[in-house]
């Protein structure tokens, strides 16, 4: 019902979509879903409504919000959906599984839980669905200070659940079909060495040697130039044993992740 995978959407049905454009009333919703099922004093959702200070009417004004709020998601109530104004704040109850958000977590647990215990197709198939779900960045239109902290939380939450799915298709032996992938993915986050020792297992595992050392070099190259810092001992190992032909390197779990 709830999609705040990307821009805020509430959704009724598959034809029905409740449209909450307002700002402040976007702000509000958000606010609400990054902290369903608990109350939201009315204190910190006037600093996040007026971070300079609130105008002598905020109180007002956010009674008011609240209101159309309330009319406007009015027709979720038969799903469970309940905006409750409780002590000195608000509390909207969803039910279980009405926010993307948390079914995109349950997913990524379950594919983290699934690679743990030696089941990498399945944990590929969670990750998958998990990373299929984003729309863009969280809450793209509501620009409110706890939704841009979240929102930098959550990126590192799908950059890491992308890197999982990248090792569950490893593990499964999908080597060069991911290749491609981890070149993007390494375009996008060039120090982020885990993957590029991904990319080298992936290319040694195809057949692909010369290339995986290769990787090596542009990581080494990337770190010196950029940082001043060579490559993490793990993956200078990994580098070691692709080098003299010891198949089967090592998997790394860690490793150094600049940033």
């Amino acid at each position: 019902m709830f999609l705040v995978l990307g821009p805020l959407r509430v959704v009724v049905d598959s034809e029905t979509e409740i449209p909450v454009q307002a700002a402040k009333q976007r702000a509000i919703l958000a606010t609400l879903l990054l902290r369903a099922n608990r109350t939201v004093s009315f204190d910190f959702l006037t600093s996040e409504l007026w971070p300079d200070g609130p105008p002598p009417t905020a109180k007002t004004s956010l009674q008011t919000y609240v209101y159309r709020l309330r009319r406007a998601i009015g027709p979720l109530a038969p799903r469970g959906v309940e905006l409750r104004t409780e002590g000195a704040g608000y509390h909207l109850v969803v039910p279980d599984a009405a926010v993307d958000l948390e079914v995109f977590e349950r997913l990524i647990t379950a594919g983290h839980e699934a690679l743990n215990t030696g089941e990498p197709g399945v944990a590929a198939e969670c990750l998958r669905e998990a990373l299929g779900m984003w729309r863009g960045p969280l809450l793209a239109d509501a620009d409110v200070e706890g939704v841009r902290q979240e929102r930098v939380r959550l990126e590192e939450v799908r950059l890491n659940a992308h890197e999982m799915c990248l090792e569950a298709e490893l593990r499964l032996g999908h080597n060069i079909r991911i290749v491609s992938e981890l070149e993007q993915f390494i375009a996008a986050q060039p120090f982020r060495e885990t993957l590029w020792a991904k990319l080298m297992r992936a290319l040694n595992a195809g057949g692909r040697r010369m290339e995986a050392l290769a990787a090596y070099r542009r990581l080494y190259r990337v770190l010196d130039e950029e940082l001043g810092i060579q490559p993490d001992a793990e993956v200078q190992r990994l580098y070691q044993d692709i080098l003299h032909g010891r198949l089967g390197g090592p998997v790394l779990s860690g490793g150094r992740q600049q940033s």
